[in-house]
């Protein structure tokens, strides 16, 4: 069991120093907001290619529970409130989100109606992941972040490397990590969300490795087959491991 687990926080988990300085600027370049994977801190904005981060206005949040911030009850408003607090406005330019990011990317870009929504190897809603899941190494991790709580929190309290995933996340303590993890993937899996996700229309310009074992690729299609403004864009030879900041250039690159 924890061997499982491990293997699975080792591959939803993107390496980056959390730091929590980052202050909202306001611009009149283009706004684009990104969203990493699973613990996200503002920090992933530490991914942004030199070549791009002075053409536009990048912004992110800390997600409850991550870069020190409170624990707190997962909705649509809550996000549509952090993504306000850091800076993002009706009619911005776009969004962009890895992995579990991927969803509230979306939500966002329905929400503000943006004109852009990038996503790099993302999670979908349950009905699509599910469908392909025994396919996955993430299974076991998500059929568990389904459950109540207390069963998610003795599955995840002793495993090996938790100090790790809690300095990653950059949390208060390994409780605070703990529970945020289990609320992002809960909320992930809700079908509070998937209801959210309720515009068709928006533009999705998505990017998924041919072998991710997180989110299979027939996930990934069976998800945007939905979205008829879609572009599913399948990176060959890879897995969820792909290099995000290569990824975050080529979809800005295609927006202009």
């Amino acid at each position: 069991m924890k061997k499982v687990i491990i293997l699975v926080m080792s591959l939803l988990l993107f390496s980056f120093n959390q730091k929590n300085t980052i202050e909202v600027k306001t611009s009149e370049k283009p706004t684009i907001c990104i969203l990493g994977g699973i613990p996200s801190t503002k920090a992933v904005l530490d991914m942004i290619p030199d070549s791009i981060k002075n053409s536009y206005n990048f912004i992110s949040f800390n997600r409850p529970g991550f870069g020190g911030t409170e624990n707190s009850i997962l909705t649509k408003e809550t996000f549509i409130s952090l993504a306000k607090e850091a800076g993002l406005k009706e009619n911005d330019f776009g969004i962009i989100g890895i992995s579990g990011g991927a969803p509230i990317a979306i939500l966002l870009a329905q929400e503000f109606n943006l004109k852009h929504c990038g996503v790099i190897g993302g999670m979908v809603t349950a009905k699509a992941y599910f469908k392909y899941a025994d396919a996955t190494s993430t299974k076991m991790i998500m059929d568990i972040a389904m459950k109540p709580y207390p069963e998610f929190q003795n599955a995840m309290s002793n495993f090996p490397n938790i100090e790790a995933f809690v300095k990653q996340a950059g949390a208060k303590d390994k409780e605070t990590a703990i529970r945020a993890f289990y609320d992002e993937l809960n909320y992930i899996v809700s079908k509070e969300l998937s209801e959210s996700l309720s515009d068709k229309s928006i533009n999705i310009d998505w990017w998924h490795a041919e072998n991710d074992k997180n989110v299979t690729l027939q996930s990934a299609k069976e998800f945007l087959s939905d979205y008829k403004n879609s572009n599913l864009n399948t990176i060959p030879n890879a897995d969820h491991g792909v290099n995000s900041k290569e990824y975050i250039e080529k979809i800005i690159t295609n927006w202009e």
